[in-house]
């Protein structure tokens, strides 16, 4: 996946010196016409992502908000019972690799100025 972090990870340290960074990932679907004839606006789907150990060492030295990154990894569900009782399912990410992607045209550099 590749889109841009909304605010900068939430990083957890535990005992055995582990750690865990959280944070979501903004993910644009674009405006589109349906078969219909309907324009259909650009959509934003917001992703949990969560590294563990060099990852997330890596999560919390680089990645800020706004940052264009790439995710690789894996789908993964789990679930917990609230404080009210009620059992709540939590489907995320579990970043193996992040990338930092560059959006900026490069055509202004390509003469060497």
């Amino acid at each position: 996946m590749i889109g841009f972090v909304g605010k900068d990870p939430e990083v957890r340290y535990f005992d055995n010196n582990q750690c865990v960074a959280n944070f979501s990932l903004a993910l644009k679907r674009p405006a589109f016409r349906s078969k219909a004839g309907h324009i259909v606006p650009e959509q934003t789907d917001w992703i949990k992502v969560s590294t563990r150990g060099e990852v997330a060492l890596y999560t919390e030295k680089y990645v800020k908000k706004g940052s264009r990154i790439l995710v690789e990894g894996r789908l993964s569900t789990r679930t917990y019972t609230d404080k009210q009782g009620v059992q709540q399912y939590i489907t995320e990410v579990i970043a193996e690799r992040i990338n930092f992607v560059d959006y900026k045209s490069t055509s202004s550099n390509e003469s060497g100025n």
